[in-house]
This record gives C-alpha cells, sequence and structure tokens, in this order.
C-alpha cells in the first residue's frame, strides 16, 4: 500500500467515526419523538456500525483502531451521559468480541450482519447492566429486551445492510 493511500485511511476514517458520533446524537434529539414512542426505545448506533465495518473489512490492521474505540467511548460518556465508564467497556467489549468472533466469520453479508448482531446486543447489554447497576435503568430485563434491545438491533443491523457494500467499495478505493 502506497504512504498516501495509509495517510488517507488514517484521516478519513476517524472523520467519519467523528461525525457519526454527532449524526448518533442529531438523530436521536430530531426523531427522537419516532425512536422513543411508547413502548418502544429504538437508538440509533452508526458509530458502533462504523466501527463494525472497521472489523469486518480489517481497518484495524491500518489505523490506531484501538484508540478510537477508547477515545469514542470517552467521548460518549462524556458527551452523552456524564457517567465515566459505561460507555468506555461497551465499546470495547462489543468491538472486541466482534474482532474474535470475526476469526470464524469471513466476508459475506450475511456472516458480517451476525457478527453486528452480536456486537450491538453485547454493547446493550453491557450499558443496560450499567446503567441498572448505578440506579438509572428502571426497565425490567425482559422489557429492555423486548422493547428496546429487538428494535435497536433490527434499526441498526438494517442500516449495516444497507451500507454493507456501499462500505466495503470506499474502503476498497481508500486502500
Amino acid at each position: 500500500m502506497a504512504f498516501w493511500q495509509f495517510t488517507r485511511l488514517k484521516f478519513v476514517y476517524p472523520v467519519i467515526l467523528l461525525i457519526l458520533f454527532f449524526l448518533d446524537g442529531t438523530l436521536m434529539s430530531a426523531l427522537g419523538g419516532y425512536f422513543t414512542h411508547f413502548p418502544f426505545h429504538i437508538l440509533p448506533m452508526l458509530t458502533f456500525v462504523w466501527l463494525f465495518f472497521g472489523i469486518q473489512f480489517k481497518v484495524y490492521q491500518d489505523i490506531p483502531f484501538w484508540w478510537y474505540v477508547l477515545l469514542i467511548g470517552v467521548m460518549f460518556d462524556a458527551y452523552y451521559t456524564g457517567i465515566f465508564g459505561t460507555y468506555i467497556i461497551a465499546f470495547l467489549l462489543g468491538t472486541l468480541i466482534m474482532k474474535q468472533l470475526h476469526y470464524w466469520l469471513d466476508e459475506r453479508i450475511i456472516a458480517g450482519l451476525l457478527l453486528l448482531l452480536i456486537g450491538i446486543v453485547v454493547y446493550l447489554i453491557i450499558t443496560y447492566f450499567a446503567g441498572f447497576i448505578i440506579g438509572i435503568a428502571n426497565i425490567s430485563l425482559l422489557n429492555f429486551l423486548i422493547y428496546q434491545l429487538v428494535p435497536t438491533v433490527i434499526l441498526n443491523v438494517f442500516i449495516g445492510a444497507i451500507f454493507y457494500y456501499p462500505t466495503w467499495s470506499f474502503f476498497q478505493v481508500l486502500n
């Protein structure tokens, strides 16, 4: 890989990650009435989907990926929740499990979406239990699974499916 391609990937990946970080909040703010229509609570997780693409298409090998994961977790904690540690652990464990499972799954779309599904479930369960421990999650586990986890997984796996091949092509251009 030429130096300019490596540099381009190191620049473009975190810039898009930062844009998606703010887009997550903007979508939740602008469409919060739809996403939190009783009894459902759907979270757009574009940032996590972008991290998934970094793992699925092996971009993590060419950039300081884990520093980006750590930084985005700190930013989520500081900007969106104000509780330090929850999203750091959720992002790190969700992406780490996806990376470990990626060894057994290939780059086909169905295997990739299964990987994304597992990563989102891990992410959401970690945030739920962290909220439960500190007392801000006041719903039962069954309600969480039915009214938050399932709709959130459906939305984000759908987003991952729509952008799977365009993102793959995008990374091919950058490499």
